[in-house]
This record gives structure tokens, sequence and C-alpha cells, in this order.
């Protein structure tokens, strides 16, 4: 995959993980609610040892996690948090179609 291409200034490493995972983090909680983000936070660490700070460095965990726990349903939240991640990070929508979140994530971290 070509780097997505930013509009304005790009973020730094920690910022641009930190960008990340607060966009990651709403549109869980946009879409699912507070009390089941939480939830997932809590079997997330149960059954991989990630924790919410730690999905930008191990977004293949993370996304296999969401597969196992909502099967087909994933795909939506993978592709809702990829909507929010290009508009939050100004990047251009068709240039990441049919990209996986984990991809992304990868390749935006490593543009650094």
């Amino acid at each position: 995959m070509n780097p997505p291409r930013m509009e304005g200034q790009r973020p730094s490493g920690d910022e641009l993980k930190a960008k990340m995972l607060k966009t990651m983090d709403g549109c869980l909680k946009e879409l699912l609610g507070e009390s089941c983000a939480r939830a997932i936070y809590y079997y997330l660490q149960m059954r991989t040892g990630l924790r919410l700070e730690d999905v930008v460095d191990r977004p293949e965990a993370f996304v296999g996690f969401l597969r196992e726990m909502f099967r087909a349903g994933a795909q939506v939240l993978e592709r809702k948090i990829v909507e929010k991640l290009c508009a939050k990070l100004d990047i251009n929508p068709r240039e990441v179609e049919g990209v996986d979140l984990a991809s992304l994530i990868r390749t935006l971290l490593s543009e650094k």
C-alpha cells in the first residue's frame, strides 16, 4: 500500500499514536456506547494482554480480537474506524479504499 497523503502538517510519532488511539476509542464509544467499549477493553486485556494504549503498536492483534469477538460485524467497526481516522488525520478516504485497519495503522506509523 502506498502511504496515504495527509493534508496539512504531519503529526510526530507519539502525537500520531495519541490521535489514532483517541479516534479509535471515540469511534468504538460512539458506535457501541461507553460501557460496551469498556467491556471490549477489559476482554481485550484478559484475552490478549493488550491494553488500549497498545493497540496501535500491535494492530493485527487488536483487529484479530475484534474479528473473533464480533465476527462479520468487525468489518463494520473496522470500516468506521478507518473512516474516522481519515477524517481526523486529513487523509482522502479514496486513497485507502479496501485497506483494512491494521494495514492502515502500520502504514501510517511506518511513514515517520
